[in-house]
């Protein structure tokens, strides 16, 4: 069989093997995070958030034209699918590109040379495949897959030119200007497609140097600077050149980014004529590809074409602002003026970090001052990231244990060496307890435990030797490689310098990271065959050489890509999971007619989007996002602009306010609103019970304190504030009551306390969401109704919840523990009122479709689901509840390092046993005191009739232990 014939179908097999992995594990539907907002302004070409991706936006309304409504986010998480599958056929043709530069014209290889070439593609291609990081993006509507596409695409590209051009340079016997060769055509295309990458993600421009020093070693690099006897890597001309082409990458990477696609706008709208000064940037460019043509100015030429193609490309820009002038539901940032324009693309709404000087954190006041400082690491607003830098000596220790170490090569290792867990700050691990110690994590769901993966560091193992290998036959490419390495992991850690506690892990930023070790674990693969085949030419006959490398080909992929993906498989597999929309049809069902709602951040926020915008589903609702409230533009499309079937929000604030919107100073004050009784038990529609008349407040009152915000160094006294959004809050509160409470105001139960307006005492559960009720109680948990609250919940979906094969990730566990705080809270109140057999079927509604074996809970959703059910009087689930909750109290109380945590789980402990006592289970009670004493190193044991008589000795002169009764301890405390 002929090489190419071979490639391809080996090519086109890892290329099915990828998509058939990703079409199995894909997610049905949305997914928490970005994804639920990228289906929704996908399908209705609607505005996402800074600084858009207007080119994914296009493919992904054109995979969602053509299918029915229930299978659009379907279609719209396809276009990572096949972007996914699409990158690991071009790892693969990469990889063997690579080995042909030390070993030849494929043509001429022999069969054991293209097995060693294959496999290493395999294997390589296949890793990057089952990666973390990379199938984690691959399964879900994101726009790292299809920018991770890009990046390959343009890698292939220059391997591809590298070929035409020293092929095309040997035809003509280099009497050709290297400008001007038609092998340049695969450049004007890298550049057209570096202009369509921006409008997916930036990520892809760091590609750009890469491709600059592939150009420099084919065009530039001479032979005459290698030294006699020295080795060529060692020549200082050539390392002039490398620096000389790193500085002159860097200026191509400044043109575009920040050059054409933040400075030309602001140039541009300094103007009184934006659109014509765009148009005659565009008309010089093209000016100059018809000059320097005519005159043959190679050089210019190729510039000017380059030029041309990434703002034709990055032209899709134009679409963002065009869907913006409608006036869409989904419009973040509001950029249909000049100055909202250049916002949104300058990404202004999330603030500047300084990077080469600003401020930074001073260690002698514990806080980040004014002070010019080179080079700033520990820099941020925020009094809670203060805390965390002082943990640090200097900049520099931040800089490298935290960014570097934390944020970077932990990640890295999680795809080459191994994961703990999938709870956040979870460490990486090789699989050897004598190298990684004891296990932080306590797993005790499926899901829980498919969330550990351990690889014994053989992919990366692998990795390494395929770099030294790499360097030791073509130091060039390897040192190309390197680049694109560095530049996508270390560079990026650089530019975002990161603040401490993100809301979520990054590893998805590094995955151009991770593909360039990709492609060193192939040419490992790859260095390992030929290395024994070296060794065996002169001992063994052809036909053995070609068997063991086969056989070793085939144990390398199951010892890497092929065990890779069986630990991956489970906690990568989406294909049951159902949870964001059902948790936002829960909070949407929660609320009534014309509602609006305040949620916290992206978690719940844009799977309510997807559901309004895509499936249609109660559009009469108006979320209102608190992060997005601080900005003055989202104030004025919520005051001015309707959505769908809900009007404009009842907000007072007049322009000059609304601009005004920011972070102030606060001093607790008495807080009042009007209510007119007559009104609210008319046409309002603030649900208020029969029975709860009388408990009305005309006007409603409270204190707002504000939010903390550390000590007045000076005084010492504590610093409260309040927030743009919480002033735009208060406004739309003031102005509906104002108006006669016309529209039901609720919170999200996934708003923090803090963003609350200390409204706590003011809220009625009805479900998902509190509204805000001008009756005042004190019931942390929210009021609830009786005849209201059982009805919401008995509405909710659970869709596989129950299913241990379905993997849920932490994410997705600790928001689906919360149904259980909302639905014990409810069944703890309809005991109250003499319903405990409606109270036990709630309760055990939700132990059936959320069970602790999937969905695993804290010490506190035992308690409260243990409280709720001894309310009721149902001890026999009592006792099976704190059954359950024995395994992660007493890991907790073997695991804790301080006295104040030893404290709190101990108060758990003395529940449990209270709890087996009072229901006179003895049995349990035994079996719990003495695994107890088994964990503390006790070697008492006790009998059920030990437990029994010491009981009942007691029972006449002491009150029993009282478990109704706790400290509601946050997680904070514990």
């Amino acid at each position: 069989m002929n090489w190419k014939r071979l490639d391809r179908i080996v090519a086109a097999c890892v290329f099915v093997y990828a998509l058939a992995l990703y079409v199995m594990t894909v997610a049905p539907t949305a997914s928490f995070w970005d994804a639920g907002e990228f289906i929704a302004i996908a399908h209705g070409l609607q505005v996402s958030h800074p600084p858009g991706a207007p080119f994914y936006m296009l493919v992904g309304r054109l995979f969602s034209m053509f299918v029915p409504q229930a299978y659009i986010s379907l279609a719209v998480n396809m276009v990572s699918v096949l972007a996914s599958a699409l990158t690991i056929l071009l790892t693969y043709w990469i990889i063997v590109r690579l080995v042909q530069e030390w070993q030849g014209k494929p043509e001429e290889w022999t069969t054991a040379q293209r097995i060693t070439a294959i496999t290493g593609g395999v294997v390589g291609a296949c890793t990057f495949a089952v990666t973390d990081s990379f199938w984690f993006n691959a399964v879900e509507a994101e726009v790292y897959a299809l920018s991770m596409f890009f990046t390959a695409a343009v890698i292939w590209l220059i391997m591809r030119w590298s070929d035409q051009a020293r092929h095309e340079e040997a035809m003509l016997k280099g009497g050709q200007h290297p400008f001007g060769l038609k092998a340049n055509r695969y450049l004007v295309l890298i550049a057209y497609l570096f202009g369509l990458a921006i409008g997916v993600h930036l990520l892809n421009l760091l590609a750009l140097f890469f491709i600059a020093y592939i150009f420099f070693f084919v065009e530039f690099d001479r032979d005459e600077w290698t030294e006699r006897g020295t080795p060529d890597w060692m020549s200082g001309k050539r390392w002039v050149g490398i620096i000389v082409t790193f500085f002159v990458a860097s200026a191509a990477f400044l043109l575009i980014y920040p050059g054409i696609i933040q400075k030309l706008p602001v140039l541009a709208g300094q103007t009184e004529w934006p659109l014509l000064v765009l148009f005659g940037v565009l008309g010089l460019v093209v000016f100059g590809v018809y000059y320097s043509q005519r005159n043959r100015l190679q050089v210019v030429n190729l510039v000017a074409l380059s030029v041309l193609m990434v703002l034709i490309g990055y032209s899709t820009y134009a679409l963002i602002f065009i869907r913006s002038a409608s006036n869409p539901p989904i419009d973040e940032n509001d950029p249909e003026t000049t100055e909202a324009i250049i916002s949104y693309l300058a990404r202004e709404q999330y603030g500047n970090t300084p990077l080469l000087t600003g401020p930074a954190f001073d260690d002698r006041t514990n806080t980040v001052t004014n002070r010019e400082k080179s080079l700033p690491r520990r820099y941020s607003p925020q009094p809670s990231h203060w805390r965390y830098y002082a943990q640090y000596d200097s900049d520099w220790e931040f800089f490298w244990q935290y960014q570097i170490g934390h944020m970077y090569v932990r990640y890295f290792l999680w795809n080459f060496s191994g994961k703990e867990s999938d709870i956040q700050d979870s460490r990486a691990i090789t699989g050897f307890r004598f190298i990684d110690g004891e296990y932080e994590h306590f797993l005790q769901t499926p899901s829980e435990k498919a969330s550990r993966n351990m690889y014994f560091a053989i992919p990366l193992l692998l990795g390494l030797l395929g770099m030294m290998f790499h360097f030791s036959r073509d130091w060039r490419r390897a040192f190309s490689v390197l680049i694109l390495f560095l530049m996508t992991g270390v560079g990026i850690i650089l530019y975002l310098n990161q603040t401490p506690m993100q809301p979520r892990e990054r590893d998805y930023s590094y995955v151009a990271s991770f593909f360039a070790f990709s492609l060193w674990v192939g040419l490992g693969a790859t260095g390992v065959l030929q290395l024994i085949l070296e060794s065996m030419q002169e001992k063994v006959a052809p036909a053995a050489q070609r068997a063991v490398l086969l056989g070793l080909g085939v144990l390398l992929f199951l010892a890497v890509p092929g065990w890779m993906a069986v630990e991956n498989y489970d906690d990568h597999d989406r294909s049951g999971r159902y949870v964001a929309p059902d948790y936002a049809y829960n909070m949407l069902m929660s609320l009534e007619d014309d509602a609006v709602v305040f949620t916290n951040g992206d978690n719940d926020t844009f799977p309510l989007w997807y559901l309004q915008e895509v499936e249609g589903i109660r559009r009469d609702v108006r979320v209102v996002n608190l992060s997005l409230l601080n900005t003055p533009w989202y104030v004025r499309q919520l005051k001015n602009q309707a959505s769908r079937e809900s009007e404009p929000l009842p907000i007072s604030l007049p322009e000059n306010a609304i601009d005004q919107l920011s972070l102030m100073e606060w001093r607790p004050q008495t807080i009042p609103l009007p209510v007119d009784k007559n009104q609210l038990l008319g046409a309002s529609e603030v649900y208020v019970a029969q029975e709860d008349v009388g408990k009305i407040q005309s006007p409603m009152q409270w204190t707002l304190r504000g939010r903390p915000f550390g000590r007045d160094p000076n005084t010492g006294q504590d610093i409260n504030v309040l927030y743009g959004a919480d002033f735009a809050a208060l406004d739309i509160l003031r102005t509906n009551a104002a108006q006669g409470w016309t529209r039901p105001i609720y919170f999200a139960v996934t708003v923090s306390p803090d963003g609350q307006l200390d409204l706590q005492n003011f809220f009625q559960l009805e479900g998902q969401a509190f509204r805000v009720v001008p009756i005042e109680h004190n019931e942390p948990l929210g009021r609830v109704v009786p005849s209201l609250t059982p009805e919401r919940l008995r509405g909710f979906k659970f869709t596989n919840l129950a299913d241990p094969a379905v993997y849920y990730d932490e994410n997705i566990r600790r928001m689906v523990d919360n149904y259980r705080n909302v639905f014990a809270q409810t069944a703890v109140k309809l005991s109250e009122v003499g319903k405990n057999q409606e109270a036990i079927a709630l309760l055990d509604t939700l132990m059936e479709n959320v069970p602790f074996e999937t969905i695993p809970g804290d010490e506190r959703s035992f308690l409260f689901m243990a409280r709720a059910y001894q309310t009721a009087g149902a001890n026999e689930r009592v006792v099976n509840t704190m059954q359950k909750a024995e395994p992660l109290v007493l890991h907790r109380l073997a695991t804790a390092r301080t006295q104040s945590e030893e404290e709190y789980i101990a108060e758990f402990v003395q529940m449990i046993r209270g709890t087996y006592i009072l229901a006179r289970d003895y049995d349990a009670a035994a079996a719990f005191e003495n695994r107890l004493a088994e964990t503390l190193g006790d070697p008492s044991r006790k009998t059920p009739e030990d437990l029994r008589r010491d009981f009942e000795g007691i029972q006449e002169t002491a009150p029993p232990p009282d478990t109704t009764t706790t400290s509601e301890a946050t997680p904070q405390e514990g």
